[in-house]
């Protein structure tokens, strides 16, 4: 049984949150597993350079390896699982931000599953940059300190093979990477979402996709969880413990899949709570305004097009904000509205 439901991006747009959210629907099922990535690597994994790997914790290497996208399940069986508990739902979904980005996942989406319904979130490119930057850092997973210096390295990381987590700039032209699903698919398929939408308006934004997909609007979603809050590390309580548990629940589908819908939802945030604590967080480097203007620049011919793609004004996006010499705003609803995962 394949999904009829894909959220395919951006990476760090809240993509977490809106999975967790749109599972809450009655005739709604979101896989257990979030970033499956069947479509974007069609049986074979390619093989994503990196960072150097330094001595690091089971909990750090699993960081890494996430972020070379070696946890995707690239089996059909293995696949169809994660919706074995789906029967009966009128959508079967999952959320892989690597869709957005990996050419050719688009036409085998409209090969296999013709009707499907698209779900795209997107959020102000350079804003997202910088908010990956941070995260990979406060991870360990980026080894430069500067941001200019990340953005610099972006051509030789790329002719090196580098997994595309760590093209912080080259993941933000959304029209390049959007079109082709404009051209698989009927534009009735496709619904996109701001980043900003759902964090100022959560509820209206949950209603307009529960619209575009046809089921009942008003269900009440519980938006006050918070999904991958980037600005608050988390670490293993206990080494040991974290290996023997997590980590074999988390790289099997078959257990993860066998929890029912309802208990599981109950069971992982408690888990995360038993497994991870919480630790300081460093001051993070600001983005400059120079910088911003400069990003911002390489990216409007692409955001011009864009907002006539998906007929939605981003003249926002082009004009400076008060973030740009501090902190990014704080997200006034929970998620992973500026949170950790793709």
């Amino acid at each position: 049984m394949l999904p009829n439901l894909f959220v395919i991006g951006a990476a760090k747009s809240g993509t977490t949150s809106l999975h967790h959210y749109l599972g809450q629907h009655p005739d709604v099922f979101m896989s257990p597993i979030k970033e499956p990535n069947y479509f974007a690597f069609p049986g074979h994994l390619p093989r994503f350079n990196g960072p150097q790997r330094s001595r690091k914790s089971a909990f750090e290497l699993d960081r890494l390896r996430r972020e070379k996208y070696e946890f995707s399940i690239l089996e059909l069986a293995q696949y169809e699982q994660l919706f074995s508990q789906a029967r009966g739902k009128k959508f079967r979904g999952e959320s892989s931000p690597a869709y957005l980005y990996f050419p050719g996942t688009a036409r085998r989406i409209r090969e296999s599953v013709p009707d499907a319904r698209i779900v795209v979130i997107l959020r102000d490119p350079v804003a997202r940059a910088h908010s990956k930057y941070l995260q990979m850092r406060r991870d360990g997973a980026e080894p430069l300190g500067l941001f200019q210096a990340a953005i610099d390295a972006e051509p030789q990381r790329q002719k090196e093979g580098w997994s595309p987590t760590w093209l912080y700039v080259d993941r933000g032209f959304y029209y390049r990477q959007l079109s082709i699903y404009y051209k698989m698919f009927d534009r009735s398929q496709i619904h996109v979402i701001l980043y900003d939408d759902l964090r100022q308006n959560p509820v209206s934004s949950l209603n307009a996709i529960f619209e575009f997909l046809g089921v009942d609007p008003d269900v009440t979603v519980d938006t006050r969880e918070q999904h991958n809050v980037s600005a608050i590390p988390q670490v293993p309580r206990f080494g040991l413990l974290y290996q023997l548990t997590a980590r074999p629940f988390l790289l099997s589908t078959r257990l993860q899949s066998a929890l029912p819908e309802r208990l599981a939802a109950r069971v992982r945030p408690w888990a995360r709570r038993l497994l991870l604590k919480q630790v300081p967080a460093s001051a993070p480097e600001n983005l400059a305004s120079e910088l911003r203007a400069a990003l911002t620049a390489r990216f409007r011919e692409d955001i011009d097009q864009l907002q006539h793609l998906v007929r939605r004004d981003l003249s926002q996006w082009l004009r400076p904000h008060a973030s740009a010499a501090g902190h990014e705003s704080k997200p006034k609803h929970a998620g992973e509205l500026s949170g950790v995962g793709h």
